[in-house]
């Protein structure tokens, strides 16, 4: 399944209300991720950095990824929001072994 990191960096009142209530939101991100058929895989704070949180998550699709994703913003509850794809070793092999069938003509 495909992994994506996610990158986010919270609105003022979110961090109010989770400093207040003294929150883990481990335990909502990983509902989230289940509620689209996908798991988190971890999820870290990342202080001194442009994004409060980074999540990997494993989904069963791009669309189930994006169906989080507009749900995340929906909420409000970030102000920014940024999605890396991630990818393994054996996922480089397979893609290196698809390019040799390729072909691509390069501008002359």
């Amino acid at each position: 399944m495909p992994l994506y990191c996610l990158q986010g960096r919270y609105t003022k009142d979110s961090l109010t209300t989770i400093i207040e209530n003294k929150e883990d939101r481990t335990a909502a991100a990983a509902a989230a991720c289940e509620s689209v058929g996908g798991k988190l895989v971890c999820m870290y704070g990342a202080s001194g950095q442009d994004y409060h949180i980074m999540a990997i998550a494993d989904m069963p699709s791009l669309q189930s990824y994006m169906a989080l994703y507009m749900k995340i913003m929906q909420s409000g509850a970030f102000e920014t929001l940024k999605t890396i794809n991630l990818y393994t070793g054996a996922d480089v092999a397979a893609a290196a072994e698809m390019a040799s069938g390729a072909s691509y003509s390069p501008p002359n």
